[in-house]
């Protein structure tokens, strides 16, 4: 026994040291109550994504659809003026005139006129001359 007690010790040896530092790795568990978090962000990162995506597409159609509109706008104002520039030419004195004479009314050679202030009739009325003597205003 007394061998037994005489013989050196032996100390536990140390573990050597690696060149990597050792971290500690969370249990599973609390990783696991973060994927929740990590998926709702990632889906509203995609929704935002497609909300961003359909929004562009509609601002892009509504776009052309005012451009279409104002060519529109601009062809009916064109059309517009000419129909105008048409008015005026057929409400002109000269072609009234010429409207009413292929229509068979017959110049007045002695027009006459009513003074509005007190209703009194200016000049004479003179009978137009018959069909067969007419004569052609020209203006």
């Amino acid at each position: 026994m007394s061998a037994h007690l005489a013989a050196p010790r032996l100390r536990p040896q140390k573990p050597q040291t690696r060149s990597r530092a050792l971290r500690l790795v969370a249990p599973v568990s609390s990783r696991a109550r973060k994927a929740p978090f990590v998926v709702v962000v990632l889906t509203l990162l995609g929704a935002g994504l497609v909300g961003l995506i359909l929004i562009s597409t509609v601002l892009q159609a509504q776009s052309f659809e005012a451009a279409r509109l104002s060519d529109e706008a601009d062809a009916l104002q064109t059309q517009q003026q000419a129909l105008s520039r048409e008015v005026d030419r057929m409400q002109s004195p000269s072609n009234i005139a010429q409207r009413a004479l292929q229509l068979g009314m017959v110049p007045s050679a002695n027009p006459i006129f009513l003074r509005i202030t007190d209703g009194e009739v200016i000049g004479k009325a003179v009978p137009a001359p018959a069909k067969g003597s007419i004569r052609r205003v020209t203006q």
